[in-house]
């Protein structure tokens, strides 16, 4: 009986683990698809839609606009950089890193 208890509590564990890890890469490629729309678009739209960044960094002759995001139960960066012409080049977002490193523990 117990072994029975303890491999059922392990499979639905294993299942459980799956479909949150599933969920959370669902919302991380939600918020690339998100923050690639300010792709090739002029910096002002990233002060537009986000505030004045947290902070403005020069790297590699670009500056990077760095969002932090304060959350109840974790915070994450959105880092964006800027090019010469004032265009949006790239960016990386950790909100949901945190979440995907741990369900893949």
């Amino acid at each position: 009986m117990k072994k029975s208890l303890l491999l059922f509590v392990m499979i639905a564990s294993v299942y459980s683990c799956n479909a949150i890890t599933e969920k959370a890469t669902q919302k991380a490629d939600k918020e690339n698809a998100y923050l690639s729309t300010f792709l090739n678009k002029p910096s002002v739209t990233l002060n537009q839609t986000f505030g004045k960044p947290t902070q403005t960094l020069a790297e590699n002759n670009q500056t990077v606009y760095l969002y932090e995001i304060k959350g109840k139960f974790f915070d994450c960066q959105r880092k964006f950089t800027i090019n010469d012409k004032n265009v949006v080049t790239g960016f990386v977002s950790t909100c949901w890193d945190w979440f995907l490193f741990f369900a893949k523990k």
